[in-house]
């Protein structure tokens, strides 16, 4: 993988076997975010995609089954493979934005943004704490 990255190429990031993988519509997951950031929550590493109008979070392995259920999330299989561009480029329409310390986001507390998002967006909620 880093040594597709350092020759700048797209890489194929393999699921389930270092972190779990959940794609967000990116209209749900800028909610999410703003979420997050008001309830001071650590933002992990994630990649937007335009065209595609989604973000994918990498989350800790063995966790992402409790992102289950909300529409607009979609839970990627063990095996899976989602093509991402070297860090710091933009390319396949795709870029990452690594917010700060490496760490992955956690799954309970992006669920808890992604309900708490939810009923934003259908206007039965506060916008953000």
């Amino acid at each position: 993988m880093t040594a597709q990255w350092s020759s700048g190429r797209t890489t194929p990031l393999t699921i389930g076997i270092h972190w779990d993988l959940v794609q967000l519509d990116f209209t749900l997951a800028t909610a999410a975010i703003a979420q997050l950031k008001a309830r001071k929550r650590h933002i992990g590493p994630y990649l937007m995609g335009g065209v595609e109008h989604a973000m994918w979070w990498l989350l800790p392995l063995g966790s992402s089954h409790r992102l289950m259920g909300p529409p607009g999330v979609v839970r990627h299989p063990k095996g899976a493979e989602l093509l991402a561009p070297p860090p710091g480029k933009y390319q396949g329409d795709r870029v990452w934005v690594l917010p700060g310390v490496p760490a992955l986001t956690s799954a309970g507390e992006l669920r808890e943004a992604i309900d708490a998002a939810l009923l934003q967006l259908a206007g039965r909620a506060a916008p953000c704490p």
